[in-house]
């Protein structure tokens, strides 16, 4: 039977550990107070569930910060509609700030499995544009993002090892804030044991 290829996944998330790039982005990530999320399709998916995870457990440690994605379908389609999917994000994040919804200390993470997704390079340019702190993620190095910006490159063959890998170091982040993540078992006794199922509702 063949296996799926994740590229020594493990091995992959050490290497990624060792980049200077990965440490600033850790570092800033932990300085700022809310951080924005932009990617397409299945890393979008991994940056809203990233997203999620990282404000509720780090509302749970008690820690003041907020990790945002647009994930509002209404939105999207308006802004696709008024302004062309290019500018979805970019519109997204300039309501933000617009509507005062962004602090004065935000971070601006994109996700790109080649590194060139022309909306998410955009939002890093706005990003610096307007003095905040900014990273991109990518699967493969960019050829598109000019110097000057930092770039955490996973260097993967395939989507799926970059859109996994990405979101594993999501969790790391959690760690590095102080925050952590509870085991399953932690969560049943905490809950009192599980409910056992049944087939009569009613029962």
């Amino acid at each position: 039977m063949k296996h799926i290829d994740f590229e020594n996944i493990e091995e992959k998330f050490d290497a990624v550990q060792s980049q200077e790039s990965w440490a600033t982005l850790a570092k800033e990530f932990d300085d700022s107070d809310d951080i924005y999320v932009v990617a397409n399709g299945g890393l979008w998916s991994c940056g809203n569930h990233a997203a999620d995870d990282c404000t509720r457990l780090f509302a749970k440690a008690g820690i003041k910060k907020n990790v945002n994605s647009l994930d509002s379908q209404c939105l999207i389609t308006s802004v696709a509609n008024d302004y062309g999917y290019n500018n979805v994000f970019l519109r997204w994040l300039e309501l933000q700030k617009v509507t005062g919804k962004m602090s004065d200390n935000p971070m601006i993470i994109g996700l790109s499995c080649s590194g060139n997704s022309k909306n998410i390079v955009s939002c890093l340019h706005w990003a610096k544009n307007n003095g905040y702190k900014n990273a991109l993620i990518s699967g493969a190095k960019s050829t598109v993002l000019p110097d000057g910006y930092n770039e955490v490159c996973f260097d993967c063959k395939y989507f799926h090892t970059t859109e996994i890998l990405s979101l594993i170091l999501f969790y790391d982040l959690i760690h590095y804030c102080g925050a952590v993540c509870p085991s399953i078992k932690d969560e049943i006794v905490r809950k009192g044991a599980a409910e056992s199922l049944s087939r009569n509702p009613l029962d």
